[in-house]
């Protein structure tokens, strides 16, 4: 294809065009498996303005930076560490790929093995061939967390590092974070957590008195987490979140860049150039919405999420894989073919969550009541034909 330059408007009409036609919309209500929402509107104004800041180069942009120590510290605090050293990254993947570097660097003794539940997330998957790390997958129990037992008789001289989950990609349950920690105590092995989803959902929920597992830097184990912005905490896309319990675990990981035009401060991210926008944006968004804005959210979605769970209920052939759910993700499966199932619900614009055992609904800030009444009914004529 001929490279060939046209007006603006030209372009931007053309990209206008091509995504109402071939991309879904959060406001549609159907985006029903994403862990992802539409970001609060400030993040327009602050990206117009800061699109180019660049925290590669922190020394140009202090500002910056600064936002983005405080956005840390802020992170850290929901988590019971306001002194918690970390970064605004690009999502999940990237922050669990750091831990595990850091995981490595920190307890390598000759040895690569880490353990992760079979619920883990892809990223880990991604992180062993990397790093040639040999990863051991732990089944689950019944409540559908990961078997503290198999992992205590999975431990060996090769083992470096444990991971738990605080919100699984498919249930959104959370791991027994606390008895993971008293082994990675015994055995002097680094710990981390995976709270991607549930670091900005948890925390809030314990305020509202809902009984919420102990998960983060309140247990003596854990030695870094992943928290997501761009989930639940409403930040643009991409905005992941890493923290560790402080700034001497990073120590064998930092790199030293001296060419930068700013002058050099060590960082230990994976990426060189990071978006600075992200950074203010989950400042912004953290200082704009506050805990009870947070917590006014997190109400709403659960009050949704138990509307679901009770609507599915009462459709013939269909059960609720977590029922009470422990934040707001809800799995299902049928008595009818649920591949067939799917199916439909695609066919009819739906986008959900597709597991072999399920299918998940992540209920975010942009579903509506309307949204899951319009979404039973159409289940229900489905399941209706499928009899």
């Amino acid at each position: 294809m001929e490279l060939e330059g046209h007006s603006e408007e030209e372009v931007y009409n053309l990209v206008l065009e091509t995504l109402k036609t071939d991309d879904m919309s959060y406001d549609s209500g159907q985006i029903l498996g994403s862990m992802c929402t539409k970001p609060l509107a400030l993040t327009i104004k602050l990206y117009q303005k800061f699109f180019d800041r660049n925290l590669g180069d922190p020394g140009l942009w202090k500002g910056t930076w600064k936002l983005e120590r405080e956005a840390i510290k802020i992170l850290g605090t929901l988590l019971h560490n306001p002194t918690a050293a970390g970064y605004i990254v690009t999502g999940g993947t990237e922050a669990n790929l750091m831990a595990m570097r850091i995981a490595r660097n920190s307890h390598y003794n000759g040895h690569h093995e880490i353990i992760v539940p079979c619920s883990a997330h892809a990223s880990f998957d991604k992180a062993a061939d990397l790093m040639r790390l040999n990863l051991i997958k732990i089944p689950l129990t019944s409540d559908h967390t990961v078997d503290v037992e198999a992992i205590e008789e999975a431990i060996s001289k090769n083992t470096i590092a444990i991971v738990g989950i605080a919100g699984t990609t498919s249930l959104g349950v959370v791991d027994p974070i606390d008895k993971l920690s008293e082994i990675a105590l015994d055995h002097g092995i680094y710990l981390h957590v995976d709270a991607a989803f549930g670091g900005l959902v948890l925390p809030f929920l314990a305020k509202m008195g809902f009984n919420v597992p102990s998960f983060d830097f309140e247990i003596a184990g854990v030695k870094s987490i992943t928290a997501d912005p761009h989930k639940m905490g409403l930040g643009p896309i991409p905005s992941g979140g890493i923290l560790f319990r402080n700034e001497e675990i990073l120590k064998k990981s930092h790199y030293e860049i001296p060419y930068l035009a700013g002058g050099n401060i060590r960082q230990a991210t994976i990426v060189g150039t990071r978006s600075g926008f992200a950074a203010i944006a989950t400042w912004a968004i953290f200082r704009c919405l506050g805990e009870n804005g947070y917590i006014k959210i997190v109400k709403k979605c659960m009050r949704l999420t138990n509307l679901l769970k009770e609507g599915l209920k009462k459709l013939d052939g269909i059960r609720v894989v977590n029922d009470p759910p422990q934040m707001n993700v809800l799995g299902f499966t049928s008595d009818y073919n649920l591949r067939e199932i799917e199916k439909k619900l695609r066919e009819k614009g739906w986008a959900l969550g597709a597991f072999p055992d399920l299918l998940r609904v992540v209920v975010m800030p942009h579903i509506k009541r309307c949204h899951i009444e319009h979404f039973i009914a159409d289940l229900e004529e489905i399941i209706s034909a499928l009899k």
